[in-house]
């Protein structure tokens, strides 16, 4: 299981994303104000199946910045890989890259929950397939 979700984690940073055939329909600053946070896997959906993520694992963690910045953190010891994230806002889409390539798309936004979806699937317009969802990182006090 271990292994399944960090081949999903690695998959999604290797894929190239095109155009998905969902949109986000929100104001820049919406968007800037509901994905700038830590987010942390919670579930892989594949084939209409939920998949949780084990607590045992090492947690692959999203921190988005108002920059335009985003930082992917998984691992044990913890890897860190930075990219950059933009919204067009005329298409409804979230693009991520780290190094300039490496795209995928964001294809869910909410206060709660986002959805990253691989290449393969937004090339074709199939919504349907393996999906990576993120919860919001509670915080520690």
């Amino acid at each position: 299981m271990k292994k399944f979700i960090y081949l999903c984690a690695i998959m999604l940073l290797a894929f190239q994303t095109r155009t998905s055939a969902q949109g986000i329909h929100l104001s820049a600053d919406s968007v800037t104000k509901l994905l700038c946070k830590k987010w942390e896997a919670d579930y892989v959906l594949a084939q209409g199946k939920r998949i949780n993520v084990p607590l045992s694992t090492s947690k692959i963690y999203l921190e988005f910045h108002k920059d335009g910045t985003f930082s992917a953190i998984s691992g044990k010891p913890k890897v860190t890989e930075k990219g950059e994230w933009e919204y067009d806002v005329q298409n409804g889409t979230i693009s991520m890259s780290v190094k300039g390539k490496d795209r995928r798309n964001i294809i869910s936004l909410t206060k709660y929950h986002l959805a990253i979806l691989p290449v393969e699937q937004v090339a074709v317009n199939d919504t349907s397939g393996t999906k990576l969802y993120f919860k919001v990182k509670p915080t520690t006090r």
